[in-house]
């Protein structure tokens, strides 16, 4: 998911979540109910005695992920998807897809209950370095090199990185673009019906006339619409306050609360709601904003993605990435056609090559298959673009006279019309084995290639802050920042007195502690840098 520039600078107090969605329990997406009881079974694989890995004992992997769920073809898919693991690793999965508005709290209760945990969506930004402390996941070392040569072999080593804690990989990345940008989408009917030009926006006071003119001239449509986040992503346009340099100066410290940040001028951890300028004169002007009306009302209490908006005509925008055709990606999700600003330039940070990966829980009935389920993930493209895409002739169908270009099958306006769209295809294995949808670029790939290649590193990278020794500070205070995320980040309220309530509560919680131990660690970690 960062720098202190955007939702890094402008809020990098917060936790580093993406947009909530609404959606349904979570028992409702599971699409297997077979139950495996890990003491009923072998701890592991094990391998045969020519070597190769023995796969003769059937296997039942729980697999956790978020995203849109449920959803109406879940049950067809996964039978899909089972049928070839079954062919190629003796396994099928219990598929728990889980909606994200129950995520957080049903990883949390399965991590401390010792529920049979397989695989599951581990980034960075989901408490990903305290769930290690806590034991919720297994060292993959040496199951990488025995079970996973696919992953080392295709993926960019800097990923691996990311899935360290203590020189430890506890979880693999995703193989996408390792760098990250980030841009605001609007829908291009509007920007050619009021002559808006997508280059001119610098700064986000160059924002304001447009807010006016659609709140002016397009009655129930939101300028602006967030749903307990996403003003972060508004900074990244703030680039000539003071400085570009000065606006690149302050990064988030993977692992730690996100209120500590690193200003790299001076190599100290600071707070940023009372120490940064810039963050704090955000949170000023998106109060200011939501005066105006250019924010929706109930933006600290919806659970309406801002996708969910767009497709509803409840606004004309949304935050997204700025890497290649992203705007394409997120027009074919919607069904609306969208224009993109130019975001700013791709950076590495830990927490950019680690905010999508998969590790494997230490109530694991089967490591051993799990990560061979992993690597397929990574090498296998018949599996990936499944569990991406669906069924083929069902969810989509290939164009005609190709073989890498896929298109919704006639009759259907939307991917979420296919039964099959929970928009996961940036948290699975090998991004650049997955087809192209009709209208994106045919060096689609190349393009992330290039864009990787020019993404540079962030001074921390590579650090990730080890919570154990301040886990009660870190664990109020991820409290504290969940009950004032939402009414800083949309502008609900008074930035001052908010900011005054949220800034005493942290003081008087740890957060000094917490900056001081992440002072600590970062400089031992600097002084082992080459």
């Amino acid at each position: 998911m960062k720098k202190m520039k955007g939702w890094g600078i402008t809020l990098a107090w917060l936790t580093v979540t993406m947009l909530a969605i609404s959606g349904c329990s979570s028992s409702s997406s599971s699409t297997n109910t077979s139950s495996v009881d890990p003491a009923s079974t072998s701890k592991s694989s094990g391998d045969n005695a020519s070597g190769n890995p023995d796969i003769s004992k059937y296997r039942m992997l729980k697999v956790y992920t978020v995203g849109n769920f449920p959803q109406n073809d879940s049950k067809e898919v996964i039978a899909e998807i089972n049928k070839y693991l079954k062919e190629k690793i003796n396994a099928e999965i219990d598929f728990q897809g889980l909606p994200w508005s129950t995520w957080s709290e049903k990883m949390a209760l399965a991590y401390q209950s010792g529920e049979q945990v397989d695989l599951t969506f581990a980034p960075n930004w989901a408490d990903f370095a305290n769930n290690v402390s806590k034991g919720a996941f297994l060292p993959l070392d040496d199951l990488l090199a025995q079970y996973g040569q696919g992953i080392t072999e295709t993926l960019d080593p800097r990923f691996l990185d990311g899935g360290k804690v203590d020189d430890k990989i506890y979880a693999i990345p995703t193989n996408k673009e390792i760098g990250e940008s980030h841009t605001i989408m609007f829908r291009k009917d509007l920007v050619d019906k009021y002559g808006f030009d997508v280059d001119s926006i610098n700064t986000l006071e160059d924002l304001e006339p447009w807010l006016q003119t659609i709140k002016d001239k397009e009655p129930g449509i939101a300028p602006i619409w967030l749903s307990g986040s996403g003003s972060d992503t508004l900074g990244y346009f703030d680039k000539t306050r003071p400085s570009v340099a000065e606006n690149f100066r302050y990064e988030l410290v993977a692992g730690a609360p996100a209120g500590i940040v690193l200003d790299t001028k001076t190599d100290k951890m600071i707070i940023s709601s009372m120490e940064s300028d810039m963050a704090i004169y955000r949170m000023k002007l998106y109060s200011d904003w939501f005066k105006k009306g250019y924010i929706n009302q109930d933006a600290a209490t919806t659970k309406t993605s801002a996708e969910d908006a767009l497709k509803a005509g409840k606004t004309w925008m949304k935050f997204g990435s700025d890497k290649p055709d992203s705007d394409k990606e997120d027009s074919i999700a919607t069904g609306i056609e969208l224009v993109k600003l130019k975001g700013n330039d791709p950076e590495i940070s830990t927490a950019s090559v680690s905010n999508s990966m998969m590790a494997i829980g230490r109530t694991s009935v089967d490591p051993e298959r799990t990560m061979m389920l992993l690597n397929l993930l990574h090498t296998d493209k018949k599996l990936i673009n499944l569990i991406d895409f669906g069924v083929e002739n069902r969810q989509y169908v290939k164009v005609e006279g190709t073989d890498n270009f896929i298109k919704l099958p006639a009759g259907v306006a939307t991917r979420a019309d296919t039964g099959w769209a929970p928009g996961i295809e940036w948290m699975f294995g090998n991004q650049t084995l997955t087809y192209l949808w009709e209208g994106e670029s045919a060096d689609k790939w190349e393009k992330f290639k290039a864009y990787n290649e020019k993404s540079h590193k962030v001074k921390s990278f590579g650090f990730n802050f080890n919570t154990v020794p301040v886990k009660t500070e870190v664990s109020v205070v991820s409290n504290i920042i969940k009950e004032y995320r939402p009414l800083l980040e949309t502008g609900s309220l008074d930035a001052d007195k908010v900011l005054a309530e949220y800034n005493g509560k942290l003081q008087a919680n740890g957060i000094e502690n917490i900056r001081a131990e992440v002072q600590k660690q970062y400089d031992e970690w600097k002084a082992k840098q080459p």
